[in-house]
């Protein structure tokens, strides 16, 4: 358009579509009305820039509904936004259709988001609430200090093979209390390899420390009133713990959300890929497309949960006797484990283990 007035004499009565691509530095943005590109804005990343050209120059429209892509600035666009009175759309990444575009730039991908808007074709993120959102940030908190531990084990090991130490036989586990203090009491030849397996073990205390005072917290978070009884009735199944129930209920948040067990598996990233050709269909492994946090979790409790729950060590066996390795086989407990938990939330009772 060539002017404001042009703009807004356009769009007076009708619906205009806006997609923003977000970055740290820089918003870009792009206005899409009746088949047309309206306007394209580059701006800096303030709420209060987006809000005035939203008042100034769309004053006329009858509506006017945004997206932007799930990321690392999070949902509080979305609810400014929202509470502004303003329908927003917070999209997953890799749901959004892909052009084998040469030329990718900021100003195109804004305005990809408001065609696929308008066409309707865009997947939509469900925001949690705002104390949903802040307590599973504990959990995923929990998830990265574990992750440091193990590098930190692994550095440790690592560094120990550079001289060739082995744990003595006399020590039955590693990082044990005894284990600990045989590594404190090393010495190498050097002074400064010494003071490298010093801080490097300080680090591991550390991260240890942490781990427990974070797991302790989400304990405590487990017992309070909002999830206690909800708690319960996951971890009413043996191998169903802390981690995983409460991973599962800040992950999920509202398992009314999922219309069927086929939706929740899917957005799980358990369900089987499919590839088919006129009449033959083939499964393939699972798409891991969904959400990864509470799938690691789920899969490693299925390790745990076959030994107490005849039902799926019979589905593990099964599975494993038509010559399918361990690792796909687990998935497939865990797939069952995840239905089963779901089934638990929404019946509001305790799991119960099943006979074979």
């Amino acid at each position: 358009m060539n002017s404001f007035q042009d703009t807004e004499k356009f769009i007076e009565g009708k619906e205009v579509f806006c997609g923003i691509d977000v970055h740290l530095n820089s918003w870009s943005i792009c206005f899409f009305c009746d088949g047309e590109v309206v306007e394209k804005h580059r701006i800096f990343p303030k709420y209060e820039q987006l809000f005035h050209i939203l008042k100034t120059h769309f004053g006329t429209a009858r509506s006017i509904s945004l997206v932007y892509e799930a990321g690392f600035s999070g949902y509080w666009l979305y609810r400014k936004l929202t509470a502004d009175g303003y329908r927003c759309m917070v999209t997953p990444p890799n749901r959004i259709p892909r052009q084998d575009d040469r030329v990718k730039t900021d100003r195109r991908d804004a305005e990809k988001l408001a065609r696929y808007l308008a066409a309707g074709i865009l997947k939509t993120v469900v925001v949690p609430s705002t104390v949903a959102e802040s307590d599973r940030r504990l959990l995923r908190r929990r998830s990265r200090l574990v992750r440091k531990q193990t590098q930190i084990k692994n550095q440790i090991k690592s560094f120990l093979n550079l001289y060739g130490f082995e744990k003595p036989a006399s020590i039955r586990s590693f990082w044990s209390k005894v284990y600990m203090d045989w590594l404190q009491n090393l010495r190498f030849e050097m002074e400064s390899d010494d003071y490298i397996l010093k801080g490097m073990l300080r680090d591991f205390r550390r991260s240890r420390e942490d781990l427990v005072e974070l797991t302790r917290h989400i304990k405590h978070l487990a017992h309070g009133s909002q999830y206690c009884d909800s708690y319960r009735k996951l971890t009413a199944l043996r191998g169903v713990g802390l981690i995983t129930a409460m991973t599962f209920l800040l992950e999920l948040f509202d398992i009314s959300r999922f219309a069927n067990a086929a939706k929740f598996t899917s957005y799980l990233g358990m369900s089987p890929s499919q590839h088919s050709s006129g009449e033959q269909v083939h499964m393939g492994p699972i798409s891991r497309q969904g959400n990864s946090y509470l799938r690691y979790v789920l899969v490693e409790s299925a390790w745990t949960v076959i030994r107490h729950d005849p039902s799926l060590k019979d589905k593990y066996n099964r599975i494993r006797a038509r010559g399918t390795n361990g690792n796909k086989a687990i998935v497939a407990v865990a797939r069952t484990l995840a239905i089963r938990l779901r089934r638990c939330l929404l019946d509001g009772v305790d799991y119960q283990v099943s006979a074979v």
